[in-house]
């Protein structure tokens, strides 16, 4: 049923905010531990490229690698030219231009460390003495990729842990990155990825690529909402969902529950006909817990608005957040945060 009603909702949109970085006061992540993940980072012996989705409570490095035997962690601050990476990534990073990096205190050159804090939404080379698994844990903030025009771009995007897209199908949107040159870090060494329509992207893997002008794609899927945050108090607001892919592409909506006090959502449909209110918007409630919600098909630049409403009177603290994950059938993931807030506080 509430597909069908999302179905006839669906419309052209004109695009009104970018889904990027920013918050708001009552944002901060220690009122809304529901706004937190934790990303699952496979590690193996030597130098890995990771793109970290969340950004860590606690940001110093030897918290946010305590337990994990990594001794070296690597990040571009800043790119002054166009070849910032290497073949070899074991070359010493603290005479490259731009880089951060952190030393293990154990290791003779901990002094020379220029890398501090570990912040989410960004690529790293982190070294490993063994294999492992990494579980960051962290707030997901939404910020948006700031491409760097005609240089190559060290990044990442949240993948699907199976059956994410090949370079071709995620880039395939974007005539910026279409057909420019990509590199994955293959046993220590960079490599060209020469068939990018065979090759998959993979989950917490970064990369480089080539952004050929400006650009502010952000994959086949862009998901809008105002501030970064899908913002509920005493009114709905929208979810905004585009198709950049060249190609129509099939959205679901998940609502991960992180905490004991997930948010009590609605979905607003539209009905007709009634004499007093010939338009008026009908709340379809959805559980308060984990759900999904698969949305119809999106043709080729088509995009859907999705008014959500939070039940105020069903929360059980004052502020409470929760996660929306938005898949898709080719094997992308955005993350949205959203927050609600009950009736009685003030604006």
């Amino acid at each position: 049923m509430i597909r069908a009603a999302l179905r006839a909702y669906a419309r052209p949109f004109v695009l009104s905010s970018i889904f990027a970085a920013g918050s708001v006061s009552l944002h901060a992540q220690d009122e809304f531990p529901g706004h937190q993940r934790t990303q699952e980072i496979t590690l193996h012996k030597g130098w890995n490229a990771v793109y970290l989705e969340v950004d860590p409570a606690d940001d110093a490095p030897t918290s946010v690698f305590a337990g994990v035997p990594v001794d070296k962690v690597a990040t571009l601050f800043k790119n002054p030219g166009n070849q910032q990476f290497v073949t070899d990534p074991a070359v010493n990073l603290t005479k490259a231009q731009g880089w951060g990096v952190w030393y293990a205190p154990e290791l003779p050159e901990a002094f020379l460390k220029s890398l501090d804090a570990i912040d989410g939404n960004r690529a790293y080379l982190v070294h490993a003495k063994a294999d492992c698994q990494w579980r960051p844990k962290g707030r997901v903030t939404g910020d948006a990729v700031a491409w760097q025009p005609d240089a190559f771009n060290f990044t990442g995007f949240p993948i699907a842990a199976v059956g994410g897209p090949t370079f071709a199908q995620f880039f395939a949107g974007s005539k910026a990155h279409k057909n420019q040159a990509i590199y994955r870090l293959v046993n220590g060494r960079w490599k060209q990825v020469l068939q990018p329509t065979a090759e998959s992207m993979r989950s917490g893997e970064a990369f480089w690529i080539y952004c050929k002008g400006p650009s502010d794609y952000q994959g086949p899927l862009r998901a809008e909402v105002t501030g970064g945050v899908l913002a509920l108090g005493k009114g709905p607001a929208d979810l905004t969902l585009r198709n950049e892919a060249p190609h129509p592409l099939t959205p679901t909506i998940h609502h991960i529950a992180g905490d004991a006090s997930p948010l009590p959502l609605s979905i607003l449909i539209k009905t007709y006909g009634d004499p007093e209110a010939p338009v008026k918007s009908v709340p379809a409630n959805l559980p308060a817990a984990a759900w999904q919600q698969p949305l119809p098909a999106l043709e080729i630049a088509g995009a859907i608005a999705i008014p959500f409403e939070c039940r105020s009177g069903e929360l059980l603290r004052p502020l409470q957040g929760s996660l929306l994950k938005i898949t898709t059938d080719l094997g992308t993931e955005t993350w949205v945060p959203v927050s609600g807030r009950r009736d009685d506080l003030g604006d």
